[in-house]
């Protein structure tokens, strides 16, 4: 061997040989510590256990150590105790050289699942963060939801329930987009009661969502799957423009622009009227009373093209 290639050889060697006594000292892991990014309520472990709960390496290389196997240690940490329910894991950083920041949050109570004699106490997600023997359903309580569809061997505390209505797993989003945030939820729906429908024309079957408020009045959104955030949109857009509406001294409600809203009856179903003719009768709170807010889409037919804008709003007969 000549020596140039003993020269090329040796200099790579030290190179090798450097990045790896820096990659096993500057870059060993050091340190791991807690941030968090919500108020504190019922979450009771200190920023050690929480860490502990990872199982770090100290010393490890921070480029080799899996940030994603020790979030999942920490999410599945609640198997065993049922303080870490509450936790969820936002994100593992690496703070160079050789530093972890475990950023996390509460989970926050949004549904009480039925489930036979007992309550369970769900996040957005539907984990599991306590179960119990029954529900307040008190503005500011989690909302009573029903009719939800789950596997249901052996439930345990830190759990995350196998939903197959899967646009309940959107909701709280949707919401969002909505400008809804969760102490809005809570002070607004009262329950959830979920069920299915058979579309007249295809005779598939949807989902079929019936919301009711601590105002008294009852929303039902059909097929939530399909279009649900701009369902949800119009949904709002029709409840305030008929339940927070002005009347004229008949009683009859008035839109934007102070004009009597009629509506037309078709099948104990109250459609939009573009003006008073015949078959048509004017919009009143007592009528709205007996109705509830329907949001629905066009037919879904493999034939003919949609989008999510193919949704409209009718009132039907309780």
């Amino acid at each position: 061997m000549s020596k140039k290639w003993i020269v090329l050889l040796s200099l790579a060697g030290s190179v090798v040989a450097i990045v790896l006594i820096l990659m096993w000292t500057l870059f060993a892991l050091s340190s791991v510590s807690v941030q968090f990014h919500s108020t504190i309520n019922r979450l009771t472990l200190s920023q050690q256990e929480i860490v502990d709960a990872g199982g770090f390496r100290y010393g490890a290389c921070v480029f080799f150590e899996s940030k994603k196997a020790s979030e999942q240690k920490i999410e599945n940490k609640a198997s065993e105790s049922a303080n870490f329910a509450y936790l969820r894991v936002i994100n593992i950083e690496t703070v160079f050289p050789n530093k972890f920041i475990i950023h996390v949050a509460e989970r926050e109570e949004l549904f009480a699942v039925e489930n036979g004699g007992q309550t369970l106490i769900c996040d957005r997600d539907f984990r599991v963060l306590d179960i119990k023997t029954s529900s307040e359903n008190k503005q500011g309580e989690p909302i009573l939801l029903t009719g939800l569809e789950f596997s249901k061997s052996n439930i345990q505390i830190g759990d995350f329930l196998d939903v197959k209505q899967e646009a309940m797993l959107k909701f709280y989003s949707v919401m969002l987009q909505n400008n809804r945030d969760l102490s809005q939820q809570l002070g607004k729906f009262k329950e959830i009661s979920l069920g299915t429908y058979q579309d007249e024309l295809t005779k598939k079957e949807y989902v079929s969502m019936t919301i009711t408020t601590f105002q008294g009045q009852q929303y039902v959104v059909k097929n939530p799957e399909f279009a649900f955030a701009n369902k949800m949109q119009l949904l709002f857009a029709a409840e305030s423009a008929l339940f927070n509406s002005t009347t004229d001294a008949y009683g009859n409600i008035l839109d934007g622009d102070g004009d009597v809203i009629y509506v037309k009856e078709e099948n104990g179903i109250y459609l939009p009227a573009e003006q008073a003719e015949a078959g048509t009768v004017a919009l009143t709170h007592e009528l709205l009373a007996q109705c509830s807010l329907v949001v629905d889409n066009l037919t879904l037919d493999p034939n003919v093209e949609r989008t999510e804008k193919d949704i409209y709003y009718c009132l039907a007969k309780k």
